[in-house]
């Protein structure tokens, strides 16, 4: 019961801090957010992307941006999450009254590692409203993936063509899409 007052309490607080702001700084975020690609928003299927900030070096942002997005691409292709929660209660009388006590701990992680084979900078953004922001959409390459699943040995010849054939239709509707937002 505490947890929910508490995270009520903060909510509204947040709220009532973003409307306390004048229309300067409300205008200022939504300027700074207007030179953010679609597709840095909304990625196309087997990419990812990563954004960093370019601080005087486009060499540095575009290396982070583009390791970002490898990163970002890997956590879709496999991801081990651990977790845990620690839950507490305890009641009881002391002095003649009764107290309760909780405590809830949550706590989590995820690891990547994994190989990518054959990913490539697809498309990429160097922001010029407010802080400039590199973007790279890094995506994997049918070439290099399908050569990947013919070194595949422990694959049967039918399930490696058919996973050429899958991976090869994909490729194709991620191409169409690449192109419908480089015309956007």
């Amino acid at each position: 019961m505490k947890t929910l007052i508490r995270d009520t309490i903060a909510i509204v607080s947040i709220g009532l801090m973003a409307s306390a702001c004048g229309s300067d700084q409300l205008s200022a975020a939504r300027q700074s957010t207007s030179d953010i690609p679609k597709w840095a928003m909304t990625p196309p299927p087997a990419c990812g992307v990563g954004i960093a900030k370019h601080r005087g070096s486009l060499g540095m942002a575009q290396q982070t941006a583009v390791a970002r997005g490898r990163d970002m691409l890997a956590r879709q292709l496999q991801t081990k999450v651990e977790g845990m929660i620690k839950d507490y209660q305890e009641s009881g009388e002391a002095r003649d009254k009764d107290f309760t006590e909780e405590l809830t701990t949550r706590v989590s992680r995820q690891i990547v590692d994994t190989t990518l084979v054959g990913t490539a900078t697809k498309l990429a953004h160097l922001s010029t409203d407010g802080p400039q922001q590199y973007y790279a959409l890094v995506c994997l390459q049918p070439e290099a993936f399908a050569g990947a699943l013919d070194k595949m040995n422990d694959l049967s010849n039918r399930h490696r063509a058919a996973l050429k054939a899958r991976a090869k239709m994909e490729f194709k509707d991620l191409d169409t899409q690449l192109e419908k937002l480089r015309k956007q």
